[in-house]
């Protein structure tokens, strides 16, 4: 679908010319007092994540991996799936240009509903998530049991939002691949226990892949209050908005591969007269309140609520019916054709978390309670066979967006309460554990009501860890345990057992690990054994 040239490229000139007026009107001010003041602030380490507080990371005795706002500028990050340029635990799991992030980690595809965090809360990665705000990217690599309910087993990934540091004032106009186009504006100031940050970005999106250009925006912002003994409010909400055509992967050519010599990479397959953009609205707001109870002791609630719609469209390129194999493409280049539109999908999800920890010398510890809720809502949606494409990119067929297949709608709830405790057993050694019960509803149904199913379950996820230090290096070693859990589509005559609700699929983890840091320079080395059982498995 064509950019409205005209309309986008006055958007885009009208914040420009604000980014450069608002740098400028502040360098002016600078010079006007002849005075430069440079503030920052720490923000949260990747530890917090697991839940042990702010321990440096080459402290702890897990995977933990961070990317800073400086780092993911550097890289050109500019969504979490970049995360593969930097990471090698970090892999692709079909991460198309227009579509939302999809990894590995360990080997592992990650589930977007349950194991994507934001400040550490449960979030929905369905959608096209954007960093403009964000001031870091962190993972936990590993069975993420200690903080997850349920996810696969590879580990969370978790964006931290930027917080007010101070004063802040920036303005950043970046090419990137063929002629992506941003301009973001981070502005902020942080004075007498208040403190605010804006963040507006706007981009013209232009991937290497032919006819998939696109375009975006983001407001958000975030504010601080230090209500003295009333505690500490941290405050924050965005809305973003992406439109784009995504771009359906390559498949085997029969048995063959196919290679650049025949497959041009920049073809895009979802190039037919009637391909329309998938178009993601997300908005998301979080508050977080901390109040220190007395020396040690601090109580903690954070909640936040996530809203997003999509429109999920494609020219989808799917199978050979001439070979009766829909896991690749004919062995002539050519492939079943169907038009995918699944409009107006809703998601929502709300997170409230209550924690309490304590600290003494020898110790420190915490306990609380998360309840999660979430939602999918959908509409009828097309998945029309249309005719035959090939991979020259040359084929063109009628489109064919007529509503004709039920689609799901979900229903999940969770009340998870856990526990963790770090203590010295000695000059250097440390014992660490945690343990998580968890509470699932689960619900599902067809948009007409039929195919219902809904089920219950517990989870217990614990884990345990001892490390030890050895001058500016530690040693530890681990075990901890994963969950997932799932139920057989209600599909009668496709499974033999529609409906049935499947045991939990209980993954285990051991690791040992090495961590040196001295100054600025950190180094890691690790071992594990990870094992998840087939579902065949765990039924007999």
């Amino acid at each position: 679908m064509a950019i409205h040239a005209p309309t986008w490229r006055r958007r885009l000139a009208l914040l420009l010319c604000c980014a450069t007026l608002a740098g400028g009107a502040l360098a002016q001010a600078d010079t006007a007092t002849q005075s430069v003041t440079v503030t920052g602030a720490r923000g949260p380490t990747p530890s917090a994540l697991a839940g042990f507080g702010d321990q440096p990371s080459a402290r702890v005795p897990f995977a933990l991996g961070a990317l800073g706002e400086q780092a993911m500028r550097d890289l050109g990050v500019r969504t979490p799936a970049d995360l593969v340029r930097w990471d090698a635990s970090v892999g692709d799991a079909y991460n198309a240009p227009g579509y939302w992030s999809q990894f590995t980690v360990r080997g592992f595809v990650l589930d977007p509903r349950f194991n994507m965090r934001r400040d550490g809360l449960a979030i929905s990665g369905e959608t096209l998530l954007a960093l403009d705000n964000k001031q870091g990217l962190q993972v936990l690599k590993g069975t993420s049991g200690i903080q997850a309910g349920t996810s696969a087993p590879g580990g969370l990934v978790n964006l931290v939002v930027k917080r007010p540091v101070g004063r802040v004032h920036s303005a950043i106009v970046a090419w990137q691949d063929e002629g992506s186009l941003l301009a973001h504006v981070d502005v902020g100031d942080a004075a007498r226990g208040v403190g605010w940050r804006i963040n507006a970005a706007a981009e013209a999106l232009r991937p290497t892949q032919d006819g998939a250009q696109g375009r975006r925006h983001l407001l958000a912002a975030a504010m601080d209050l230090d209500a003295g003994v009333a505690g500490r409010f941290e405050i924050e909400a965005e809305i973003g908005h992406q439109t784009q055509p995504s771009v359906p992967g390559f498949s085997l050519l029969g048995n063959r591969i196919p290679d650049a010599h025949g497959v041009d990479p920049r073809r895009n397959l979802n190039q037919q007269p009637w391909s329309l953009p998938v178009v993601s609205d997300g908005r998301t707001a979080s508050v977080r309140w901390t109040r220190r109870l007395a020396p040690g002791w601090s109580l903690q609630a954070h909640g936040a609520v996530q809203r997003l719609r999509t429109d999920d469209r494609i020219a989808f390129p799917f199978g050979c019916s001439a070979d009766g194999r829909f896991d690749r493409y004919c062995a002539d280049g050519s492939f079943d054709l169907y038009d995918f539109r699944s409009e107006g999908e809703r998601r929502g999800i709300d997170a409230l978390e209550l924690q309490l920890r304590w600290a003494g010398n020898a110790w420190d510890a915490g306990a609380g309670v998360l309840t999660t809720r979430q939602r999918l809502r959908t509409q009828r949606q097309a998945f029309n066979y249309v005719g035959s494409g090939h991979v020259d990119g040359a084929a063109v067929t009628p489109g064919d967006g007529t509503p004709t297949t039920e689609n799901t709608e979900r229903d999940e709830r969770s009340v998870e309460v856990f526990a963790r405790a770090r203590a010295r057993l000695g000059t250097d050694t440390e014992l660490w554990a945690g343990l998580r019960g968890s509470r699932l509803d689960r619900a599902s149904r067809l948009t007409d009501g039929s195919q219902a199913t809904a089920y219950r379950q517990h989870v217990a996820t614990p884990w345990l860890a001892l490390s030890h230090r050895l001058g500016t290096a530690m040693v530890y070693a681990s075990m901890g345990h994963g969950a997932e859990s799932a139920v057989v589509p209600n599909l009668p005559g496709v499974f033999a057992n529609p409906g049935q609700v499947l045991p939990v699929l209980r993954s285990r983890q051991a690791e040992a690990g090495w961590k040196w840091r001295a100054g600025d320079h950190e180094a890691s080395a690790v071992v594990f054994d990870t094992r998840r059982p087939a579902t065949s498995d765990i039924l007999g």
